[in-house]
């Protein structure tokens, strides 16, 4: 490129860290400005005592061939991913089934329905619900269902309690949302491609180096990574960006990306350059749930299993948040329990381990006291599900609503950003292209599919192409 376009990209999340590599290898002179000291919004981790510790409770669906694996394939990252299978451990109250890798067909059917106590005369009926929710291949395929919530979806097939429950869990686990609100078509293809892919993975060094690496490789094309560096203004001219300010200081762009959401980009862009109805629309958008999570350092590991889900006889991520949002606190919510020691040892000491645990909360619990409760009352589980541990904990970390916030500077504790629900995804999910001349949304808000941060790297590789398309 003989004259360079100057882009500048708000934030350094997993979704801002991988365009800023696509497009800096492209030939893009490409700065990223970040608000933290650190990289990878809630894909971060931080360090203490030895231990690396996510700052989220994470693991990717589908690793190495999923949207991670493809830019760090694309810009030459130095990112890998370790796999275990059987990798997950589904427990229902003590009863539990172990996932493998690549989990379809009717023997894991058969498995999970027995875990889950689907009747016998509806097992029919939930085995081609299962076998539809794997059927599909792309995401044109999926977009005929995106509008069907996946409950609805479901109980054309089976009106099983148990089964319902089970896919509920399932929901919880990839989207934050129940399945009463979450899209059968998004549930479709992440569910479809997290089980036939058999790639499920953590990342060697920890959740952080997805973002770190596809820094480093950012960095070695020439891009400029900045920390501490708040934007506060994005400045418009004519419908066209010029640039974006930080304390006084002024970067001058023809392209700016945003990291940080399309509701907190509206603002620094100011409502006033977009339209009433485009802003009315963009604040009506619903988030994710919340959550909150229990980091445990220890000199002993107390898990089998890189993941445990773990829900309770007729509990599910649906009645749990019911029963937060009529202010009580769950006694045995279902949790996300992942050890990441157990797929890389090197994130703790020789002999040390992690064990994180999560569970969802709606987001408005942000000024409540129950978010504590629920808190108190998961540590209260994790002794019933290992008796002894506290006599192992060598230090642990709560963290609540206010603590995803300032991971993600959404302005909200939700976890993964506009919801997965069947009026916002697809094309009804907001468009990467913002209504001004040269201003781009990049992450979980905008643009792809897939689980959890999947989607931000699968959304760099879309808006990637749409720029080069353009200014190539």
């Amino acid at each position: 490129m003989s004259d360079k376009k100057k882009v500048v990209i708000i934030g350094a999340g997993i979704g801002g860290a991988a365009l800023s590599a696509l497009l800096a290898q492209k030939g893009f002179a490409v700065t990223v400005l970040e608000r933290n000291e650190f990289a990878g919004g809630k894909g971060a981790s931080y360090e203490r005592d030895g231990f690396i510790c996510d700052m989220g409770v994470h693991y990717t669906g589908r690793g190495a061939k999923g949207p991670h694996g493809q830019v760090a394939r694309a810009v030459n990252a130095d990112l890998k991913f370790i796999e275990k299978d059987p990798f997950v451990k589904l427990m229902k109250g003590k009863r539990f089934v172990k996932l493998p890798l690549k989990f379809t067909g009717l023997v894991t059917l058969a498995r999970l329905a027995l875990l889950s106590g689907v009747k016998p005369w509806n097992f029919f009926g939930a085995y081609r619900a299962f076998s539809k929710l794997v059927s599909i291949n792309n995401e044109k395929e999926a977009e005929k269902y995106d509008d069907i919530p996946l409950k609805d979806f479901v109980s054309k097939y089976t009106k099983d309690e148990e089964f319902h429950r089970l896919i509920d869990v399932f929901s919880g686990l990839l989207f934050v949302i129940p399945a009463s609100e979450a899209s059968a078509g998004e549930f479709m293809w992440s569910f479809s491609t997290w089980a036939k892919g058999a790639s499920s993975a953590y990342p060697k060094g920890g959740f952080r180096e997805i973002a770190i690496s596809f820094l480093r490789a950012a960095r070695r094309e020439g891009a400029n990574i900045l920390y501490k560096k708040k934007v506060s203004l994005i400045k418009i001219d004519d419908e066209q960006v010029k640039g974006v300010e930080v304390d006084g200081e002024f970067y001058e762009a023809d392209i700016v990306i945003s990291n940080a959401g399309i509701k907190r980009t509206i603002s620094m862009a100011g409502e006033e350059n977009f339209s009433a109805d485009y802003v009315k629309h963009a604040m009506s958008l619903k988030d994710s749930a919340g959550a909150v999570t229990i980091k445990y350092a220890l000199d002993y590991q107390p898990s089998d299993m890189p993941i445990i889900m773990q829900y309770e006889g007729d509990a599910s991520f649906s009645k749990n948040l019911e029963e937060m949002e009529n202010g009580i606190a769950p006694v045995d919510p279902a949790l996300f329990i992942p050890s990441p020691t157990l797929s890389d040892p090197d994130l703790a000491p020789e002999g040390k381990h992690l064990l994180l645990i999560g569970t969802i909360v709606p987001e408005s619990l942000s000024s409540s006291d129950i978010a504590e409760k629920v808190l108190d009352n998961m540590e209260k589980k994790m002794l019933r599900l290992f008796p002894g541990i506290e006599k192992h904990i060598i230090w642990k970390h709560r963290t609540n609503l206010s603590y995803i916030d300032m991971m993600g500077g959404r302005g909200s504790g939700e976890v993964i950003g506009i919801a997965q629900s069947y009026d916002q995804v697809g094309r009804n999910k907001p468009d990467v292209r913002m209504p001004v001349s040269g201003l781009y949304l990049v992450g979980c808000d905008a643009g792809g599919r897939g689980i959890g941060t999947e989607q931000a790297s699968d959304s760099a590789l879309k808006v990637s192409e749409l720029i080069v398309n353009k200014y190539i």
